[in-house]
């Protein structure tokens, strides 16, 4: 049966067999094939029993309360009634009931755990002033590097071979615009390029091309002229010159010094020439992937084409933009057309195949530029037909060969948060990822390119570049050599330790803000973790100095924010696939920019294990009306307060979350002017968009009778009202209201603000916060859309917001005072940014939010309203990043 299996499953059909039998014998053979579906069965029912058991709690870790909350210190002493619910539901949700957790929980094995199991002896090299002028504590002084060709050429594909050229070559060679440099090895033909010129005439000749026609090839002037014109664009890195560029000084030599002879990993040589020799593009290919041919029986273009319209920038057109929460994606099930059902990429975490959450869903589409003011494209994949990238047991499993839907197919763009493995086989790096090129040398090769990828990713995240997945251009036919048992040994790596490496490299962070600085502390600490070996160390370090000592220039780091969370109150429950999607989305975009992401709201219990499996944060709120048991609809009345409260609560005593981040779903934020273009977030003071500061002591005359009076009230014990200046004395906030020129906003006179202050200021608990006269101070009104509250001040702030919470007062009635209470209590400090909104008929459109951000005269903190749902996904897109 198994024979038989194999027959069906794999287009080579009996030689398969014949050879596998005749290399290990029938006996072992059927013995590995056994072991391999035992091992096949084992992951998949510890996969789906862990899966199951996530979901199965999915719902309740989030959705956990608090009852019967107290805060001590002086005034304190009341116990809450209503179900106070973040705190149990943040410590719950930590990394434990997440649904696509990249590392399985099992209950026996020894399965790779994320432990420190050794520590680095050695020195860092990149020192931070070197990362940032390009120097670095080689050891030996640095010189230039001699060029082996004197013409720089933009586009290269790199290859490393000990094989004879193929056609596939061949095509490269063609291809226009584009040069190549082999690297041989010691194993490589000694008339290797004899061959490749036999193989391109037969080419040319098959096709009709004239020899003289170059077709845009690049023709490398630093070669001699009785080269053959068939070679123009070739550059064959002889074992000699390989040689002579290991003694260069410098770490520049150090580093093709310690690559090894006959490995795959040689090609890291072939990366330097490329960069050194002025590539802006790298393709990087191996021996098996042929690049299609057009109509006319030429290599089809692997970089899109630029027009005068896009001034020469290069653009991918209609790209899927993918939302989803987790941190894994599964780019296989997105490309249109796949012949095969629920196949997975060669490093893709096997615990994770039948998730569904990983394969995320389209949130629109558009054109993508390779670069912009905040994002560049890094690396572009080409999944490839016929035989395509994928691990032992998937070929077991799947049948081949398989191809993919070209014609109408999109490329597909990964999010920034999470995680697709990338191989070396057909892919192009653009200049923004030319550092991230580097393979380790001390895994197996079937192991290398996938922890490249995944290492580069961790720090692409923090520097604006982008990973897409491009449609077939690509294909693979399978190398006679390959052995299934010794590339299934040679992936146990990918097996066994791929969802843990991506949970290490999700929550990894570091001090250092340069590339160079993140990038050899990041191969150290996985050295430390057991993911490579020491000389991998050595390794990323002789290349950083090498990149710097030809004057490489990194790419800026952009950051994102790990000292502060940021929470989304949704006001109200989606009521539709589509809405829910939104809050999916909301997550996402601000995981572009801040590492802690939660929502909050009204969300029904299927709504939180949905948002749970896509490894977002919930916060439910959606029986608040037991408590308040009123009439009307919870909207973002109270609960937002309440949310935020026990969220600062929950990472009051973090060593990492310094402040929370509160914000609607329709408040859109500058975070540059947010944070003064800083880094990390200025955690310091209190930032909102408060018009009004109640006890600013450089108050002029003219400011309390017009603004003081308006804004601000006095409120004693027994509930009758004065003004800010003392000037005029009403019985209740309703008289004053219609005697006094507040503020006019109707709601001031509800009995969910003005009448719920009142019964503040007759409160006990309300003592420490009265003036010398026994009056509460309080605000009218604000817009309470954002704000940001330093941790520092989480237990003076949830005292205050408790006893608005038990008198059951508005948040914008609330806010202000509360500040304002915080600001006494604990010596807290404002800061003040300006908000951009709008009461005309343009309320929540883009043009709104056009006038505030073409306003040259002052620069907003916050835009609102402007919701997801409003004019779609793109278009807030667009609005947020034209914000920054």
């Amino acid at each position: 049966n198994d024979l038989f299996f194999f027959e069906q499953m794999h287009y080579g059909k009996m030689r398969l067999i014949n050879r596998t039998i005749s290399q290990l014998g029938i006996l072992s053979f059927l013995a590995s094939v056994i072991v391999v579906n035992i091992l096949i069965i084992k992951v998949l029912v510890d996969q789906d029993s862990s899966f199951e058991n996530k979901n199965s709690s999915a719902g309740k870790g989030i959705t956990s309360r608090i009852r019967n909350h107290k805060i001590g210190g002086p005034g304190a002493g009341f116990q809450l009634a209503y179900k106070s619910k973040i705190k149990d539901q943040l410590k719950i949700r930590q990394h434990k009931n997440d649904a696509t957790s990249a590392t399985p929980k099992v209950s026996e094995g020894s399965a790779f755990q994320n432990m420190k199991i050794r520590k680095f002896q050695g020195q860092k090299k990149v020192e931070s002033s070197g990362a940032k002028s390009n120097k670095i504590d080689s050891g030996s002084e640095t010189n230039n590097v001699v060029l082996s060709i004197t013409n720089h050429c933009k586009r290269w594909a790199v290859i490393t071979t000990i094989l004879y050229p193929t056609e596939v070559i061949a095509r490269v060679t063609d291809m226009p615009s584009w040069c190549l440099v082999i690297v041989p090895d010691e194993k490589t033909p000694n008339d290797y390029m004899e061959k490749l010129e036999n193989l391109q005439r037969e080419r040319r000749h098959q096709q009709k091309y004239e020899d003289n026609d170059s077709r845009g090839r690049v023709i490398l002037t630093g070669k001699k002229k009785k080269d053959n014109a068939l070679q123009q664009n070739v550059y064959f890195f002889s074992l000699e010159k390989q040689r002579q560029w290991s003694q260069e000084k410098g770490p520049f030599g150090s580093f093709v010094a310690s690559i090894r002879w006959n490995y795959f990993c040689r090609k890291n040589i072939g990366y330097l020439f490329a960069i050194l020799h002025g590539a802006e593009f790298i393709f990087d290919f191996d021996d098996h992937n042929y690049v299609k041919l057009d109509d006319k029986g030429r290599p089809l273009n692997i970089l899109p084409f630029s027009n005068k319209k896009q001034n020469g920038k290069l653009k991918l057109k209609d790209v899927n933009i993918i939302m989803q929460g987790s941190n894994a994606f599964n780019p296989h099930p997105f490309m249109m057309g796949a012949s095969i059902d629920e196949s997975w990429a060669r490093g893709f975490p096997l615990e994770l195949v039948q998730n569904n959450y990983t394969q995320g869903q389209v949130a629109y589409q558009r054109d993508v530029p390779f670069e912009t003011n905040s994002k560049k494209i890094g690396v572009i994949q080409f999944l490839a037909d016929g035989n395509p990238d994928i691990d032992t047991i998937h070929r077991l499993l799947k049948p081949l060969p398989t191809t993919l839907e070209f014609t109408n197919a999109k490329s597909v763009l990964v999010p920034t948060h999470s995680y697709a493995p990338y191989n070396a086989q057909a892919t192009i790096h653009t200049t923004h990822a030319l550092w991230a090129t580097l393979l380790p040398i001390t895994v197996p090769k079937r192991v290398s390119d996938i922890w490249r990828s995944y290492f580069a990713q961790c720090i692409f995240a923090d520097a604006g570049i982008q990973l897409i997945f491009s449609p077939s251009k690509i294909f693979q036919e399978q190398s006679i050599h390959s052995n299934y048992l010794e590339d299934f040994n040679a992936e146990q790596d990918l097996y066994n330790k791929s969802g843990a490496l991506i949970d290490f490299l999700s929550k990894w962070d570091s001090e250092y803000t340069t590339i160079p600085e993140r990038m050899e502390q990041l191969w150290i600490d996985l050295y430390e973790y057991g993911y490579i070996e020491l000389e991998d160390v050595y390794s990323v370090q002789a290349w950083l100095g090498a990149l710097i000592q030809i004057g490489y220039n990194f790419p800026a780091m952009k950051p994102r924010f790990r000292n502060v969370a940021i929470m989304g109150q949704f006001n109200y429950a989606p009521d539709s696939s589509s809405a829910i999607n939104d809050v999916i989305f909301w997550a996402q975009k601000n995981l572009e920019r801040f590492h802690k992401v939660i929502v909050a709201g009204p969300f029904s219990a299927e709504q939180v294990q949905l948002l749970n499996a896509n490894s977002i944060e919930a916060i439910s709120n959606h029986n608040d009306t037991e408590f308040y048991s009123d009439n009307i609809t919870e909207a973002g009345y109270y609960t937002p307060l309440e949310n935020l409260k026990n969220t600062l609560l929950f990472f009051k005593d973090s060593e990492t979350i310094e402040g929370v981040l509160y914000a609607h779903d329709d408040a859109i934020m500058n975070i540059t002017e947010l944070t003064n273009g800083k880094y990390p977030f200025p955690s310091e003071k209190f930032i909102s968009d408060r018009f009004f500061h109640m006890r600013k002591k450089t108050l002029s005359v003219k400011e309390k009778r017009t603004y003081a009076n308006i804004f601000t009230y006095r409120i004693f014990p027994d509930g009758h009202v004065e003004n800010f200046l003392k000037g005029r004395s009403f019985s209740s906030i309703i008289e004053m209201y219609h005697n006094q020129p507040l503020a006019q906003w109707s709601h001031t006179i509800d009995r969910y603000c003005g009448p719920g202050q009142t019964e503040l200021a007759k409160d006990p608990d309300s003592a420490i916060y009265r003036e010398e006269d026994g009056s509460i101070l309080f605000s009218s009104f604000l817009q309470s859309d954002a704000l940001f509250v330093p941790t520092k001040y989480a237990e003076e702030f949830a005292r205050a917001a408790e006893l608005h919470l038990k008198h059951r007062i508005w948040i914008e009635c609330s806010m202000n005072t509360i500040m304002d209470m915080v600001e006494r209590q604990a010596n807290a400090k404002h800061r003040s940014v300006m908000l951009c909104t709008d009461w005309t008929s343009e309320r929540g459109t883009y043009a709104a939010v056009e006038k505030c951000w073409k306003d040259d005269n002052i620069t907003y903190g916050f835009i609102h309203p402007y919701k997801i749902g409003k004019e779609g996904r793109m278009r807030y897109d667009e609005v947020y990043e034209m914000l920054q």
